[in-house]
């Protein structure tokens, strides 16, 4: 009988054939849910690098800048001001009503003093008051024009007004018993005055009411000085 041949491959050959074999049954020996097996890393010579431009980076969440609301501004929910959009209150229209008859009443007594004081100085200070309480009563009236208002009426009474029947003793005297009727009764009109200037001043929001009862303050506080020092030295 004659014996078959054998071929003696390569010892390289057989090496190549070997390794081709073994990655073909790791192949076959994947897991069992069909996925591949992981592929080896790269090495560092063949990894790609990405340039910065392509880089993918997470978008970035801007916090609200909350912006200083400007001086004098209102933010939501915030208080409303006082001031009615008309620039004038309740306070003010009864402050000019008021004043008006008030001021027209202490122009009569110190238009009697013209006449019927003996003393000069009760005739200055009668002066002075109609000088100082007539412009008042001619830029009060403009306003409760504007504000479609009227005065009150002259015998209202108010804090300071003399009753018709003192205004009418006042009228008769004369002499240094007018002098020193017409200025107790001036201190006290004075006084009454004074209380509604300072409540226009505490309530009212129209600034040129607010500073002509600041005046009236001032002014006839200081002639209520006077007048009592007058009177100190009668007695």
């Amino acid at each position: 009988m004659t014996k078959p041949l054998r071929r003696t491959l390569p010892t390289g050959v057989t090496s190549t054939l070997t390794g081709v074999l073994a990655i073909a049954l790791l192949a076959g020996c994947g897991g069992s849910d069909g996925k591949d097996a992981a592929a080896p890393p790269a090495s560092p010579s063949t990894a790609v690098s990405v340039a910065p431009s392509e880089a993918v980076t997470s978008p970035v969440q801007e916090t609200p800048v909350q912006e200083t609301p400007a001086p004098g501004a209102t933010t939501p929910g915030a208080a409303a001001p006082e001031t009615p959009a008309a620039g004038y209150n309740a306070a003010d229209v009864s402050f000019a009503r008021m004043v008006i008859p008030h001021h027209l009443q202490a122009i009569d007594m110190a238009t009697l003093a013209q006449t019927h004081a003996m003393d000069p100085w009760i005739r200055d200070l009668a002066s002075r008051v109609i000088d100082a309480q007539d412009p008042e009563i001619r830029t009060l009236k403009g306003w409760l024009d504007k504000w479609g208002e009227e005065p009150l009426p002259r015998d209202h009474r108010m804090p300071g007004m003399q009753s018709p029947a003192e205004i009418a003793a006042l009228a008769k005297a004369s002499g240094s018993a007018f002098d020193k009727m017409f200025v107790t009764m001036m201190i006290e009109h004075h006084g009454g005055a004074i209380r509604l200037a300072d409540t226009e001043q505490a309530r009212g929001v129209y600034a040129d009411a607010k500073q002509m009862a600041a005046s009236i303050s001032a002014t006839q506080a200081a002639e209520v000085k006077e007048m009592r020092s007058y009177l100190a030295k009668l007695k």
